[in-house]
């Protein structure tokens, strides 16, 4: 079996942006990205205007992000088979047509809850495809022994997409309203499409194609099924996005409902959140391998935590942008420590199915965790909702300790080989 790139001895990270074309997406998603922070902050501070209801924003989540789950083993599937890059040319440029279509419905005055929902179904399809596809291209960008860096800076690159999206969209939908803040992000597609025209990424070795799309995808969860590290790692995302990355989705529902402060408020939450989670990416990179993943992982649990049970017992939007910068610094971290576990352990021909399960728990956890965040704090009351999630993530990590399966994660890519085998040998 192949065995996949390690990372090259004595390089900072920072080095690979003298690859021309990983600086060019690297800048290109990094503008496009804020721009989708943006127009998150616009939309969520609409929807909870049009509604005034926490479920509202739930749903909202849950229809865009359903079909991402139901698409992306399929696209897994489809990234190990045919060109990555042609997938994300078609997925951006559906993705910049529901922006404009979303824009025009604004400026046009008939946009209401329902046609949020239904442009976010649509936009919830094309992401379904495209994740795979893009966390399996960047590394394509650089060569081989530089792999994980450029994963570590594809992390980063959200991050900073984070930090700067919704402090630009707080100040524009201040300025200019709601449909600037939505435009600002149709207009950003353009860079990352250009930027797809014009980058050259190395070639990779893909699955044959005379396989089925099922077979394939039976053989791509039995692959991740019988490696108890890789496996440990869709679980983990999945707990994280459920109990601590929701959070991100009822900013505007905690703004108004704890602190008492109008929905567009969720934008010094998240911009809170961001700054978290770029200061945190900073030290990341700079500590490189040095930092173990199991070490980030406990950490990042424990943050979260902190973070969940601060919102719930304080009454200060100060402290409250204080637990969103501690999410922020936690959420960096559990992504970097899981998806370099997968991504330097995966050879390349399953690394697009190799990610869309690791996908499939994030993106399975927000709908779940935004839909129930949402609907019992409007049911039992915001504060005792987040305790009863600080609880649940507590549960977790317990549960990770007492069983030892945090060593896992540590696990380099000859032991998992050594997982896998003793899990065929006890099936026998």
């Amino acid at each position: 079996m192949a065995t996949a790139a390690q990372p090259a001895p004595e390089r900072g990270s920072l080095h690979i942006f003298g690859h021309r074309d990983f600086a060019l997406f690297f800048t290109a998603a990094s503008i496009s990205n804020g721009g989708s922070w943006m127009q998150l902050v616009a939309v969520q501070a609409l929807m909870y205007d049009l509604t005034h209801r926490g479920s509202w924003l739930g749903l909202s989540t849950v229809v865009t992000l359903v079909p991402a789950v139901i698409l992306t083993p399929y696209a897994g599937v489809l990234a190990d088979r045919v060109s990555r890059q042609t997938i994300l040319q078609i997925t951006q440029t559906v993705q910049m047509s529901m922006a404009f279509t979303m824009w025009g419905l604004y400026v046009s005055h008939v946009i209401t809850p329902w046609w949020i929902i239904g442009l976010g179904f649509i936009n919830g399809v094309a992401t379904g495809f495209q994740t795979s596809a893009w966390q399996s291209f960047v590394p394509l960008l650089v060569p081989a022994d530089e792999m994980l860096q450029a994963v570590r800076l594809n992390s980063v690159q959200f991050t900073l997409a984070r930090a700067i999206g919704p402090a630009l969209g707080g100040i524009v939908v201040r300025f200019g309203g709601i449909g600037a803040a939505i435009l600002c992000n149709a207009v950003t597609y353009l860079l990352v499409i250009a930027t797809l025209l014009v980058v050259h990424p190395r070639v990779s070795k893909m699955s044959s194609r005379l396989q089925g799309v099922m077979a394939g995808l039976i053989q791509g969860a039995r692959y991740m099924w019988h490696r108890r590290p890789l496996r440990l790692a869709v679980l983990l995302a999945l707990a994280a996005s459920t109990f601590g990355q929701s959070l991100q989705y009822i900013a505007s529902a905690l703004s108004e409902r704890l602190f008492n402060h109008s929905s567009e408020g969720n934008a010094g939450l998240l911009t809170a959140l961001g700054v978290g989670a770029l200061l945190s990416s900073g030290f990341t990179v700079k500590m490189g391998d040095r930092l173990r993943r199991s070490t980030q992982t406990l950490v990042s649990i424990v943050l979260f935590i902190t973070s969940i049970t601060l919102l719930a017992v304080t009454h200060s939007y100060q402290l409250g942008q204080v637990a969103y910068f501690l999410a922020g610094v936690a959420h960096l971290q559990m992504a970097v420590a899981l998806n370099t576990l997968i991504q330097g352990t995966v050879p390349d021909e399953y690394r697009g199915r190799a990610m869309s399960f690791y996908l499939l728990g994030i993106l399975a956890g927000i709908p779940l965790g935004s839909q129930l965040l949402g609907s019992l704090g409007d049911a039992i009351g915001f504060r005792e909702t987040l305790l009863f999630d600080a609880a649940a993530f507590a549960a977790v990590l317990v549960a990770l300790i007492v069983s030892g399966w945090w060593r896992d994660l540590d696990a380099t890519p000859e032991q998992i080989q050594i997982s896998h085998a003793a899990a065929v040998g006890t099936q026998r």
